[in-house]
């Protein structure tokens, strides 16, 4: 579609076409159901040490050091993203030059698990621009990661990676480079430069407004971050929003999400019983199938870290019961079958996790690995939990199951070493083990 930015419909300070409207909210609704909520606990990333800590603590801005606090803000292991500067006539001295269109500063090989930027090298001179480009990048790798089809062609592709960047708490940064002026004189020769982006300022204020509304913010205190006449945009964004609202916010759903991440702040820290006290409460706010099915999965989880895996087993059963498909439901019942010697029945849910394509790989051969355990196919068990590596994405007690099972081949120090790696992502199992360990 053809984003136009402005509506020339007469009253109210801010303009935009009924088209350009739907457009938002369509792609913000699919985000919502990918997605879920934005989550309130989190805030507005800026161009501040507190979020780009090894960018700032340098005297100079590199791609190296951009890149390693962006892999942290997104979620991306650091060691799955490459990059290599380019040259090109504009790092060559005494040589005119003409760009016809937008230049090239950032592109990006997507390769899921496997990424190089190119970044040129001109854009080092300009350290907001390239940090605004890179971002710009991690959107696209987020997107592949999280396997969404996003390059439709044309203009809706990079219209749509604004909403995503949006979407992950960067709708500050990406609104405050939406244009990029200057010039540079050497002596000899003059450099000017003016690229503005294809997003038009409305639809982006707009954008704004909706991602708000989404978190319930009415009045946003990151809107003072914005200068000018876009904070004046964007105020009237939000007017206009209130005064024309859509069916995005749920105030069920959102009180839901915000349950949902107090349980799994309690959770991080290790407060269990908090956490499922928290998930129950979800309960009483909605009859919704899918949520009290997220809901079940969840509490019996954290019944399983407690070492509860009747509760947790009685909980997955409940979340399938209302949804035979959840692929995480049926790992997890698989897993806590297994643990409890129910072997045969514990791998028949494993397979069903496989089947639904919507598990997570690594967790399930994670699991496999510990059904082969027990079966005493040790073999079979090292091959499944070097799968489970493999996948290079966070397995949570994945170091510890591995520490457990070379301790059973009676490899003390190296299962040692893997308990370490346990309790340093915070679990205590691993930390407990070593503990017992460290009093022999």
């Amino acid at each position: 579609m053809k984003i136009l930015g402005f509506d020339l419909s007469p009253g109210g300070n801010f303009k935009i076409t009924e088209d350009d409207r739907l457009w938002v909210e369509e792609n913000f609704r699919w985000l919502k159901e990918v997605f879920g909520y934005p989550n309130k606990m989190e805030e507005q990333v800026l161009l501040t040490p507190k979020f780009f800590p090894e960018t700032f603590a340098a005297t100079a801005v590199t791609v190296d050091n951009v890149i390693t606090d962006l892999s942290k803000q997104f979620g991306i292991p650091r060691h799955i993203v490459k990059h290599e500067i380019v040259t090109d006539l504009r790092d060559f001295n005494n040589i005119p030059y003409q760009i016809e269109g937008k230049p090239f500063e950032c592109e990006t090989e997507l390769r899921k698990r496997q990424y190089r930027i190119f970044v040129a090298r001109s854009l080092e001179k300009h350290p907001q621009r390239l940090i605004y480009s890179l971002i710009y990048e991690f959107i696209r790798i987020r997107l592949t990661e999280s396997d969404i089809e996003f390059d439709v062609g044309g203009d809706d592709t990079g219209l749509f990676i604004f909403l995503a960047g949006i979407y992950y708490g960067f709708g500050v940064v990406l609104a405050q480079n939406l244009e990029h002026t200057g010039r540079s004189n050497d002596g000899l020769w003059e450099i000017k430069w003016n690229y503005v982006s294809e997003m038009p300022l409305p639809v982006m204020a707009f954008s704004l407004a909706t991602y708000a509304n989404l978190r319930g913010e009415q009045d946003p205190a990151w809107k003072n971050e914005f200068k000018g006449d876009f904070k004046k945009l964007f105020e009237d964004a939000l007017a206009y929003l209130r005064e024309n609202p859509n069916d995005l916010y749920d105030e069920v759903e959102v009180k839901a999400n915000d349950l949902f991440n107090l349980a799994n702040d309690h959770f991080e820290k290790n407060a269990l019983e908090e956490a499922i006290a928290t998930l129950q409460k979800i309960l009483f706010l909605s009859n919704d199938a899918h949520l009290r099915a997220d809901v079940y999965n969840n509490m019996g989880y954290y019944y399983l870290r407690m070492k509860d895996y009747q509760q947790g087993m009685s909980n997955f059963r409940k979340a399938l019961a209302l949804g035979p498909e959840y692929g995480y439901a049926n790992d997890n019942l698989g897993y806590a079958l297994i643990m409890t010697g129910e072997l045969e029945e514990g791998r028949s849910y494993l397979e069903k996790a496989m089947q639904t394509a919507n598990n997570d790989a690594a967790y399930t051969y994670r699991n496999f690995a510990l059904y082969h355990q027990r079966k005493k196919q040790f073999d079979l068990a090292e091959e499944f939990f070097q799968r489970a590596f493999d996948q290079q994405t966070p397995v949570d007690l994945l170091e510890y199951h591995y520490g457990e099972f070379l301790l059973e081949q009676g490899n003390i120090e190296k299962a040692k070493a893997f308990f370490q790696k346990s309790a340093e992502k915070k679990e205590e199992e691993g930390a407990s083990k070593l503990r017992q360990l460290h009093a022999l």
